[in-house]
C-alpha cells in the first residue's frame, strides 16, 4: 500500500476552512481535476461521483462518505468505483485543527494499492499533483 501524507498550516480559521472540507458535495476544491460532481444520498454512506477533468483522462470514479465528523473537523471516504484509476483499496481522510484563532492544520492522508507495482511513484505524485491542486482550490476560495 502507498501512502500520500500533506499537512498545510492554512491562515484561516478552522471553522471557515471546514465549511469547505467537510462538504462532500462540494465542487469548489475539485477544478483542474474533476470536471463535475454529482451526489447520491445524504450523511455516511452518501456517494459522489467525479467526472474526471478530460485533461487527467476522463472517466469518472465513485466515492462513499465513510465518516463526517464536525466537531472533529474530519472527513473520510473510500472509492468504491476505480472506473479507469489503475489501483485499488483507495481511501482518504482529511482532519483540520485549529492552530490559534486564525489559523488551522490541514492534514490530507490517501492510500491505495497500484495495480502495476512499477508505476508506484507515478500514481503517487499523481495523487499528490490533485492533493496540490485541492489546497490551491482551498486558498483561492478563502481569498488566501
Amino acid at each position: 500500500m502507498l501512502w500520500v501524507e500533506i499537512a498545510r498550516r492554512i491562515e484561516a480559521p478552522a471553522d471557515k476552512v471546514w465549511q469547505f472540507t467537510g462538504d462532500f458535495a462540494g465542487t469548489v476544491l475539485t477544478r483542474g481535476y474533476v470536471a463535475r460532481v454529482e451526489t447520491t444520498g445524504k450523511g455516511i454512506g452518501a456517494l459522489r461521483t467525479y467526472h474526471l477533468d478530460p485533461a487527467i483522462g476522463g472517466g469518472a470514479v465513485v466515492e462513499r462518505l465513510v465518516e463526517l465528523d464536525d466537531v472533529e473537523r474530519v472527513i473520510t471516504y473510500d472509492m468504491v468505483d476505480y472506473g479507469p484509476l489503475p489501483w485499488a483499496d483507495y481511501g482518504g481522510r482529511i482532519q483540520v485543527t485549529p492552530a490559534g484563532p486564525d489559523a488551522c492544520i490541514f492534514v490530507i492522508r490517501t492510500h491505495f494499492f497500484p495495480l502495476d507495482s512499477e508505476k508506484g511513484e507515478e500514481l503517487r505524485g499523481l495523487s499528490r499533483s490533485n492533493i496540490e491542486m485541492y489546497i490551491a482550490n482551498l486558498e483561492a476560495a478563502l481569498g488566501l
